[in-house]
């Protein structure tokens, strides 16, 4: 069970994996560790939003009318990512037994708890890939500026790490990101729900510029939390924490850079307005 594992302090660093483990316990599960699915997905994806769809686009009027579907889509992705902060912490911290500090993926664990966490990750990993549909309304909206570079990166890395993790165990040290990218992702589409209401609310959503700020806090938590386990044997695998660890670095380097961008430019009003667009993972 993962909830089991031991942890020590380390006095010498673990030897890097020679390899990635396949998870037996979700080898079987639709779409776990397929490749081919996730590689046409993301091409997909790139091309609607990049290419196919702008092109669509041109010479259409914006597809304003579709703004009480976006509004019904943004309070349902509040209710899920609220639904997966409480789901993972009673299946981890608060109900799992994990160790908050270190905590290892024990492969042969099938218990009710792991096996519940291990399906949770599924539905967060559906749930992720929904999440590409904000880039499908820009499009329709045709506001083509919202879809940056990091904007799209941002997206494709998300779902990955929900596809790496089934693929190859997303249990363990990773719940805490997960937990906060939950939460993160809460207060997110909290803001354009209520962006979408009009004036009379816009004129109190002046927080907004905060809400990058908290997406770098959650980078900086994950990164410290991350390098646990090269102080602290627990049994987590290192191309695991390879991965975490650039990605904590490359997100906050690239927030950091659309944060200065955004709010010292003076000439850069259209470029705030797009700096919640970009949300955290």
């Amino acid at each position: 069970m993962a909830s089991s594992a031991t942890v020590t302090t380390s006095d010498s660093s673990m030897a890097p994996e020679p390899f990635l483990m396949r998870d037996p316990r979700t080898i079987d599960w639709a779409l776990a560790g397929n490749k081919q699915f996730l590689i046409t997905l993301f091409i997909a994806y790139v091309y609607i939003v990049k290419v196919g769809g702008p092109r669509f686009m041109k010479g259409r009027k914006p597809y304003d009318g579709i703004k009480p579907l976006i509004i019904i889509y943004n309070a349902a992705m509040v209710l899920l990512n609220c639904y997966f902060v409480v789901a993972f912490l009673s299946k981890s911290y608060l109900g799992g037994g994990y160790n908050l500090l270190c905590q290892g993926i024990n492969y042969e664990a099938r218990d009710e708890v792991t096996m519940s966490m291990l399906t949770l990750c599924w539905w967060y990993l559906m749930v992720r890939i929904a999440d590409f549909l904000d880039t499908i309304f820009f499009v329709l909206r045709k506001k083509d500026s919202h879809i940056s570079f990091l904007h799209v990166v941002h997206h494709i890395l998300v779902v990955f790490n929900g596809w790496f993790g089934l693929a190859y165990g997303p249990d363990g040290q990773v719940a805490l990101g997960v937990i906060l990218n939950s939460f993160v992702h809460v207060v997110m589409y909290s803001y354009y729900f209520l962006s979408l209401l009009g004036p009379s609310v816009q004129k109190h959503l002046w927080w907004k510029r905060y809400l990058t700020q908290f997406q770098l806090v959650q980078f900086v938590m994950i990164f410290l939390h991350t390098m646990m386990p090269f102080f602290i044997s627990c049994g987590y695998p290192r191309p695991h924490t390879y991965i975490m660890l650039s990605e904590a670095v490359f997100f906050f380097a690239m927030f950091v850079r659309f944060y200065l961008k955004a709010y010292s430019d003076k000439k850069g009003p259209s470029i705030k307005g797009e700096a919640v667009k970009n949300k955290a993972h």
